[in-house]
């Protein structure tokens, strides 16, 4: 079979690749339970299915013991090593080396969160792999554009990430990125696998041996330097994250203590800054270093003023404001004054709903003064991800966010962000989802996210009602989930942001559904006991419905898989069965799902997948008898007249692989699909394939440094890390209290740089082992900043900081 490269633009946010697919000659013998009863494994993993892969990932526990041990490891290394050195670009043997690169990525996943109880791999092993990799990278094959070569390069340079032995291959991963040019760039695989330097120097932050690397190698940096500046002109392409990327996580070396380092890394971005100021066409290289100058080095910050310019940023892109009739305030890029009434009418019925199902009289919780609420709208993703987090302070590795504040300050800006999808219409992606996160809020949920999560046992309410309340009884991708093994309700009632997507907001969609449709007044119960703030209570009652109401939940799903929908909610309408279709039906099929079809000849069949937030990896192939060609397009239904991209052959045998964006994320949405019979055919499987992100998209905490008031306490909220200054203004002695304001919270601890920030690692003083309650009392020889990093070991855990000098 032969091989084309696509270079195709940006598809309404979705890049989109296709080529052949491999899979039908590949062996099935590769699923995780599979392989563990074979003694062929090894040999089985190497020329195995890339749907096999999610097994790989979801191994279970006891792994750790069996395929995932350091022994089965050496194993799979070794069949790698001699793959590697007998390595020619060869198609067969580039997707064994994928394979067999992917399970060992897989066992460091899986290991990674059962080290408490099995430990984790030694240094030796990681850094054999490390090796391996790096032989592998300084191959000429390892520029190869084709396919599965380009497959093999991705996988073998994030395995790198993965053992975290950056510093072993930083000089030949280097050497790869400056392969890149004008004729390759074409090649967004190719592109998104050089990229993987940048995701792994973001995975090795305050990793000493990788400072060390860059410290004695001080011609990294400047390589990055002349990479950047040697590649302006793809500013404004499909492959400006790239250089993009080289600004920021050089930038983001300022996290560490490493003095020597950060002398490379502050001219670096003082010359980005200089050279690409607002208002050019490199205006996004200068946000990258600002953003990090303002995480990572404050004091030079304000010396240059970021704030100011980041104000002035802000006016100059959302230079539209519009004031609904209710507590929206839309202000966005390039709303029309139609458009915006036309949002206002959405956010309206959504809220007269709202306070119709969830029964709230209308009366906010007390305390909270979140009167009103701003919906920033981006005229599309790339703006999204380009300025939002730099403006607000969001994640922008989502589909929009709701950023609550604290509701108790009256000065508190509570605000929502989100993207339009598409020009020609309103088309903002989660619009009622995210609004209805903000009305949750204000007439349901007393205190700010952190006390909200603070007992737990909420998570599915939080995203299954928003759901709910979007989709109503027309959410089709949640009841397609259904089936022979599903979640009990005390299982999706205890369900946290650690787990995968579709348990927090598909099955929390489908628990919310049941308890508003049969049990209506212990929804009312519980809702009276998160206005008042009594979330101890919310989450015991939570526990005892979970197991009282467990088999008719049971009972309830089955009936509901055989009902028809009854609404229209915005969602996956259409019937959920697996028959074969009959001509011009628009079916949905989910991700990682196979469905067979037939046609006559010149019929299409038509279909389509919706994608979530938090999917890496996506892409659909084909196989079967007759002749076959698949098209597609991405928010628009595709037709073999009318498609997006498509690479149709003599045979049945594509594939069309979605790339990830920027964020390393493929754009979410619905991707609609043309199968049509150039040749009648009468059995063609279609398989999705999807992959998620490690993790689905857990609070995250502000990292911009907060400065703190002598004399003066400061209540916060520590997902996971926080940091904090305080300006002493004379030497003397600095005395800290840190206490918690729940009991029933996890510990958080404290860290102190007198120089710079500090960390688990590096620091002058700690107070780990302290406890709950904390006090540190240290000396300060000059005038400057203290530098705090507080380290939470559970989400939502609220402190109150005091510092007396």
């Amino acid at each position: 079979m032969k091989q084309r490269q696509w270079a195709l633009g940006k598809l309404a946010g979705a890049c989109l690749v296709a080529s052949l697919g491999s899979y039908a000659q590949a062996s099935t013998q590769c699923e995780f339970n599979e392989l563990s009863q074979g003694h062929l494994w090894v040999e089985n993993i190497a020329s195995a299915q890339s749907s096999c892969y999610r097994s790989w990932f979801n191994a279970p526990a006891e792994a750790a013991v069996s395929l995932y041990s350091e022994a089965s490891l050496n194993q799979v290394a070794h069949m790698l090593s001699a793959e590697v050195n007998q390595y020619k670009g060869q198609d067969a043997q580039a997707i064994r080396i994928a394979n067999l690169s992917e399970f060992i990525k897989a066992a460091y996943f899986a290991r990674y969160a059962t080290q408490e109880q099995y430990g984790y791999f030694s240094d030796e092993l990681s850094r054999s792999i490390a090796k391996i990799s790096d032989r592998f990278i300084r191959s000429q094959h390892a520029t190869y554009l084709g396919r599965e070569q380009v497959r093999a390069m991705s996988s073998m340079t994030l395995l790198v990430d993965s053992v975290k032995q950056l510093q072993v291959t930083m000089e030949s991963m280097l050497t790869l990125l400056e392969s890149f040019d004008r004729e390759n760039s074409k090649n967004l695989q190719y592109v998104d696998g050089l990229n993987n330097l940048f995701r792994a120097m973001n995975g090795h932050i305050v990793r000493d041996a990788f400072y060390e690397e860059l410290v004695q190698h001080p011609q990294y940096l400047q390589r990055l330097k002349q990479f950047v500046d040697s590649n302006l002109w793809t500013l404004g392409t499909d492959s400006e994250f790239l250089i993009y990327n080289a600004v920021r996580e050089t930038g983001r070396l300022l996290a560490g203590r490493n003095e020597s380092l950060n002398q490379q890394v502050m001219p670096f971005l003082e010359s980005i800054m200089a050279q690409h100021k607002i208002g050019t066409q490199g205006e996004k290289l200068w946000l990258a270093s600002a953003e990090m100058l303002m995480f990572y080095a404050p004091e030079k910050a304000e010396q240059l003023n970021i704030e100011g310019k980041k104000r002035q940023l802000e006016r100059r892109l959302l230079v539209n404001r519009y004031e609904c009739n209710g507590p929206a305030v839309i202000r966005s890029q390039n709303l029309t004054q139609q458009q915006s009434q036309q949002a206002c009418e959405i956010l309206g019925s959504t809220e007269a709903d709202f306070h119709l199902v969830a029964n709230t009289g209308q009366i906010p919780v007390k305390d909270d003064h979140n009167n009103k609420v701003e919906v920033v709208v981006w005229q599309d993703n790339n703006s999204y991800t380009t300025y939002s987090s730099f403006l607000f302070g969001n994640s922008t590795d989502n589909g929009g966010q709701y950023l609550e504040g604290t509701p108790s300050d009256e000065n508190n800006v509570a605000r929502f962000l989100a993207y339009r999808y598409s020009s020609e219409e309103l088309s903002i992606l989660n619009l009622e989802h995210e609004y209805v996160h903000y009305l949750d809020g204000r007439f349901n949920l007393y205190g700010g996210f952190g006390k909200t999560l603070s007992e737990g046992n909420i998570v599915w309410w939080l995203e299954g009602f928003a759901e709910y309340m979007h989709y109503k009884k027309g959410y089709q991708a949640a009841v397609d989930l259904i089936g022979d093994e599903n979640y009990s309700l005390a299982d999706i009632l205890t369900t946290t942001y650690e787990h995968d997507l579709n348990r927090v907001y598909r099955w929390g969609y489908l628990a919310v559904r049941f308890l508003l449709e049969q049990h209506p007044s212990e929804v009312d119960s519980l809702l009276q006991f998160a206005r008042s703030g009594d979330y101890v209570t919310w989450s015991r009652e939570v526990e005892l419905l979970g197991v009282h109401l467990n088999a008719e939940f049971a009972t309830w799903l089955k009936v509901v898989s055989k009902q028809p929908d009854t609404e229209e909610g915005g969602g996956n309408g259409e019937s959920g069965t697996t028959d074969k279709p009959q001509p011009q039906e628009l079916l949905n099929i989910g991700l990682n799902q196979t469905m067979s079809f037939k046609a006559d000849d010149y019929q299409e069949q038509l279909f389509y997948v919706d994608v979530p937030n938090g999917i890496s990896e996506f892409s659909i192939s084909i196989t079967g008898d007759g002749d076959a060609d698949l098209y597609a397009s991405y928010e628009k239904v595709a037709h073999y007249y009318d498609y997006q991209v498509s690479e149709f052959q003599r045979g049945s045998e594509e594939a069309i692989q979605f790339i990830a964006q920027s964020n390393g994320l493929v754009a979410p949405g619905r991707y609609y699909f043309s199968l049509a019979a150039r040749e009648a055919f009468q059995n063609v499987e279609v398989v999705t394939f999807a992959k998620q992100q490690n993790q689905t998209h857990k609070p995250k905490d502000d990292l911009s440094p907060l400065l703190i008031e002598n004399n003066k306490a400061k209540s916060l909220t520590v997902n996971e890390r926080r940091y904090i200054g305080l300006h002493v203004e004379q030497p003397g002695t600095v005395r800290v209290w840190l206490t918690p304001k729940q009991q029933a919270q996890g510990e958080v601890d404290m860290y102190v740089g007198l120089e710079a920030w500090a960390s688990e690692n590096q620091y002058d003083f700690s107070t780990v082992s302290q406890g709950k309650h904390q006090y540190l009392e240290f000396n300060v020889e000059k005038t400057g900043y203290v530098h705090f990093t507080l380290k939470s070991s559970h989400l939502g855990s609220e402190i109150e900081l005091f510092a007396s000098y």
